[in-house]
């Protein structure tokens, strides 16, 4: 199988999980993605959000709408600056990221175990390896050696 095929086979695999997911959540990957931010870090201002995961506020806002909306996180001005947001998961926000977490953990664990031990430790070194060296911005940049 060429690169190109093996990444399609990557991303066919990845879109499943977040198809289950959604499935089972309600919640759309990107609204998972930041409620699980906010719930790992107990809590976050909208903006560091933002800048950390290079969401646009105009998107950051739309995202925060919806969860709000959906009751998966409550949003509070902080005492230090009060244009600053603060974002805490609700007790259903919470709920939802451990289901989430779990499923993610049943899912890594049948993938990487539908090979043999040895293999299996080789491609999360592999992979590991892999995800330290790589510059995200030069994925789409043509490189000559």
């Amino acid at each position: 199988m060429d690169d190109n095929a093996l990444i399609h086979k990557i991303i066919d695999i990845i879109q499943y999980k977040n198809e289950y997911q959604l499935q089972t959540s309600g919640i759309p990957p990107q609204e998972m993605y930041v409620l699980e931010r906010i719930y790992l870090h107990s809590n976050m201002l909208s903006k560091d959000i933002s800048n950390k995961y290079n969401i646009p506020p105009s998107t950051l806002t739309g995202i925060l709408d919806r969860l709000e909306n959906k009751e998966l996180i409550d949003r509070s001005r902080t005492n230090k600056d009060r244009r600053s947001i603060e974002l805490k998961a609700t007790e259903n926000g919470k709920s939802a990221v451990e289901k989430h977490i779990t499923e993610d953990q049943i899912f890594a664990s049948n993938l990487f175990g539908s090979l043999e031990s040895q293999k299996k430790e080789q491609l999360k070194a592999l992979l590991e390896e892999m995800l330290e060296n790589i510059e995200l911005k030069s994925l789409f940049s043509p490189k000559y050696q």
